[in-house]
C-alpha cells in the first residue's frame, strides 16, 4: 500500500491533535481536575511526581500548556499545508516545529531519567507521538524535494 503525501499530512495532523489531547489531560492532572492514578505504577512510573513536581513548569508556565501550544502549532501547520500544498515555507515550519518539539521532549525525558528517576506514561506517549510526527515530516519533506512539488 502506497501512502500518499496527503495521507502523511493527515497523519501528522491527527497525531498532533492526539498529542494536544494528552497535553490537555496532563494540564488537567497538574491542576487537580483529573486523576493520574492509572499512570502510577509504583515509584518507577509515577505521573504525580513528574506532572506536579518542580520541573512541571518552565518560568511559571506549565510544561503541559507548552505542549498544547506546540501540538496546536503542528496541527495547524499540517492543516494549512493540506490547503496550500505548494507552499514550501509550511514544510519548513512543520520541520522546525517538530524538531523543536522533539528537542524539548528529550530535555524533559532526561529530567525524568536523571533527576527525578521516575517516568510519566503520558510523557512517554507524547514523546513517541512527536517522534512519529518527525518521521512523517521527514518522509514528506523528502518526497516534496524529489518531486519538486507537493501533495
Amino acid at each position: 500500500m502506497i501512502v500518499t503525501d496527503r495521507k502523511l499530512l493527515m497523519g501528522i495532523k491527527v497525531l498532533a491533535l492526539i498529542g494536544a489531547g494528552i497535553a490537555v489531560y496532563s494540564l488537567a492532572h497538574k491542576s487537580g481536575f483529573a486523576s493520574g492514578s492509572f499512570c502510577t505504577i509504583g515509584t518507577t512510573f509515577n505521573c504525580d511526581i513528574v506532572n506536579k513536581g518542580p520541573y512541571s513548569e518552565l518560568y511559571g508556565i506549565p510544561v503541559a500548556l507548552i505542549g498544547i501550544l506546540g501540538y496546536g502549532f503542528l496541527a495547524m501547520t499540517a492543516f494549512l499545508k493540506l490547503r496550500s500544498p505548494a507552499d514550501k515555507t509550511l514544510t519548513k515550519l512543520l520541520g522546525l516545529g517538530t524538531i523543536g518539539g522533539l528537542g524539548f521532549s528529550l530535555y524533559l525525558t532526561s529530567i525524568e531519567a536523571f533527576v527525578l528517576q521516575t517516568w510519566c506514561l503520558l510523557c512517554l506517549t507524547s514523546q513517541a507521538i512527536i517522534l512519529t510526527i518527525l518521521v512523517l515530516t521527514i518522509i514528506y519533506a523528502i518526497r516534496e524535494r524529489r518531486s519538486g512539488s507537493a501533495v
